[in-house]
């Protein structure tokens, strides 16, 4: 018997099938003709089908035929990755560059519904020291260089929501775990213009953090640097590294076309 999570895959893959056939239609379909190409029956593709509809992703028309269509929404979603892929194309010359001058690794990433998402990754192949951040992969907010500077864009009731909905679980000894204290973090990193994550998302391992901005002022990105606090110590980290990232970032938010925020 297939198990509660099978069942749902398998709903998932029946709704994709039904947005590939109506994507790739010239004009929108009866409900006879979307159940036969997607080969489900009438009951299952109503259902399928009406569900996009409530999420606002397909629309059926009111008269005639009353067939079903995709809504532009799918137009909306697109742009969106196709911004954050063109934000990778144009960073990673950067991220290579800032990388080799600083001999640590260099990160591209964006929030995704609350967790941070890392577009693009540049390690400093001369180290021996195991980073952990993978393009595609996935980090926390809380305890993160990047996922704190990604933060500064959240109203305080955002915030709130994200800490309800995620929690802040402790990663190390100096992970935060008071909201409070996060809402200071956050704070403290807008107005120095980057932020640390001191070991509290990997013990022996500190990274910074500064923002790249989209054209409406906000923090539409985070560009960091990562490595171990025997080379990254706090003095390195504020006289050195971070004028280097702070220029890597306010290039590349005037690549993308985007403008710093007026305070």
């Amino acid at each position: 018997m297939p198990t509660k999570a099978a069942k749902s895959n398998l709903s998932v893959l029946k709704t994709i099938r039904i947005i590939e056939i109506l994507a790739r239609a010239h004009e929108p379909m009866r409900l006879s003709e979307l159940a036969a190409q997607s080969d489900m029956p009438p009951s299952t593709t109503l259902r399928m089908v009406n569900t996009l509809v409530e999420c606002g992703y397909a629309y059926q028309e009111e008269h005639g035929q009353q067939r079903y269509g995709l809504t532009m929404r799918f137009l909306q979603i697109g742009q969106l990755a196709a911004d954050h892929f063109s934000i990778r194309d144009v960073a990673h010359p950067f991220l290579v560059s800032l990388a080799q001058e600083t001999r640590e690794t260099c990160c591209l990433s964006i929030d995704d519904h609350g967790c941070v998402r890392y577009l693009d990754v540049v390690e400093n192949a001369q180290s021996n020291i195991l980073i952990r951040q993978r393009i595609g992969g996935s980090a926390p907010m809380h305890c993160t260089g990047s996922g704190k500077i990604l933060l500064s864009k959240y109203t305080p009731e955002a915030l709130d929501d994200l800490v309800a909905q995620h929690g802040l679980p402790q990663m190390t000894s100096h992970t935060i775990t008071s909201p409070d204290e996060l809402r200071y973090e956050v704070a403290k990193s807008i107005e120095r213009g980057y932020s640390m994550d001191d070991e509290e998302c990997e013990i022996g391992m500190r990274c910074m953090a500064a923002p790249i901005y989209g054209s409406n002022g906000k923090v539409t990105a985070a560009l960091s640097l990562s490595g171990p606090i025997s080379r990254m110590t706090k003095m390195r980290c504020e006289v050195e590294l971070y004028p280097r990232l702070q220029a890597y970032a306010q290039q590349i938010t005037q690549k993308i076309g985007g403008q710093n925020p007026v305070r």
